[in-house]
């Protein structure tokens, strides 16, 4: 094949293949060198020095296959004196990225996007270390370009999820209007999130309407000082802290139950009868249920009850009519006297007005959550990582502004 077809094909603009160095079943190695003579960029200050060339080195960099063989360049790369810093310097090669070309580097961070480090390694027959390293490069110099500065969000539900074992978190920001994590960091609380807004900076957290949280202490506190931005306490956890004060009934009975040795009672209350308890939707099951427990345990019954009336308040046709309903569930609650459905009370009537402000903005922590379950399988799928830092961007890549496809 004539060398102006391979460099056609090879499509390297700035490049010209000299020679085939050699050809196997496997791989084909190319001699290429500039088409032009051109001064050499720094790799340090990235600008063009027109200094006396220090030395010269060959390196080989792994470019994409052609015709079912790896390709392999041996490129000449100049060292000269940076005049920044009077340190030699090997020139910088834009269509390089170490020792692969970049289209290679995209092709490996494309690859593992779609599947783990070490099956994207097998496919391209190469290490998975050295894929690691090579996502890794791609994905930092991706995040300069998409996440700094950070976008802007109008609508932002924040949450946590767990890396690795023994309580270590990271903190996930996201967009609750284009679905994507935004900003992420190791931990979680309030010094996590005083991060974001720091890095958001004063003018630009005036554009956030409102913060769809769990209820934690940190995140609202922290949302509170450094914003005027609502807070939206998430109905879902809401139901959650429901479902568990009946369950805390349901145990404390059942308990009694088994010493009385009252076997429909304990039939009843049994835990294989717990989701049926809890479910928000009325059923026949349920029904038979509560009236079954209004004849055996009325404390049971009356957490139910309780339970069950409280949905009437995102039911509600507007804030108002919400307010006045959740103040008559709060004193139904306290007047119960059961303990769980007290202490709630207690603290629905000091988070009442977040509670509320959902009729404001209909936003909440299910895309949060959802992302949170993507994340958990990434970390399943790795078999977990040990770098944090790549992990909150693949994080990004996988559920955020990284992902290739947003480019294709």
């Amino acid at each position: 094949m004539h060398m102006k077809t391979i460099t056609e094909l090879l499509n390297l603009p700035k490049y010209k293949v000299k020679k085939v160095i050699e050809i196997t079943d496997e791989s084909l190695h190319l001699e290429v060198t500039p088409k032009e003579k051109e001064p050499p960029i720094c790799s340090a200050c990235m600008m063009v020095h027109n200094t006396k060339i220090h030395s010269r080195q060959e390196v080989v960099v792994e470019d994409m296959w052609m015709c079912n063989r790896k390709v392999f360049l041996h490129i000449v790369k100049r060292k000269s004196i940076c005049i920044e810093d009077e340190t030699i310097r090997t020139e910088h090669i834009p269509d390089l990225l170490g020792r692969n070309t970049k289209r290679f580097s995209e092709h490996v961070y494309r690859l593992t996007s779609i599947t783990t480090n070490k099956e994207a390694g097998w496919f391209l027959g190469i290490d998975d270390e050295r894929v690691y390293r090579i996502d890794k490069t791609m994905l930092e110099q991706l995040a300069k370009e998409r996440l700094d500065p950070v976008p802007i969000p109008k609508h932002m539900s924040v949450d946590e999820v767990a890396w690795q074992k023994w309580h270590k978190y990271v903190t996930n920001v996201v967009d609750t209007d284009s679905r994507m994590v935004i900003w992420n960091h190791q931990g979680r609380g309030k010094a996590v999130l005083d991060k974001f807004y720091h890095k958001l900076g004063k003018e630009n957290r005036k554009e956030i309407k409102a913060v769809a949280s769990d209820g934690a202490r940190g995140f609202l506190k922290s949302t509170r000082e450094h914003t005027d931005a609502l807070i939206v306490l998430d109905h879902f956890h809401v139901k959650m802290y429901l479902n568990n004060a009946l369950d805390a009934v349901r145990k404390e009975e059942l308990k009694k139950a088994r010493k009385q040795e009252n076997r429909e009672l304990e039939g009843i209350l049994h835990c294989n009868q717990r989701f049926i308890m809890m479910k928000n939707k009325p059923s026949k099951k349920k029904e038979n249920i509560l009236e079954t427990l209004s004849r055996l345990n009325q404390r049971v019954y009356e957490a139910m009850l309780l339970k069950d009336q409280f949905i009437e308040v995102y039911n509600a046709p507007n804030k108002k009519a919400a307010s006045v309903l959740l103040g008559k569930w709060i004193v139904s609650a306290i007047k119960s006297g059961i303990k769980p459905f007290v202490q709630l009370a207690d603290k629905f009537f000091r988070k009442r007005h977040y509670i509320l402000n959902i009729f404001e903005h209909r936003i909440s922590t299910a895309i949060s959550e959802g992302i949170n379950n993507k994340i958990k399988r990434l970390r399943r799928m790795a078999y977990g990582y040990r770098d944090v830092h790549y992990f909150l961007l693949k994080i990004h890549q996988h559920c955020g502004l990284l992902n290739p496809k947003l480019s294709t």
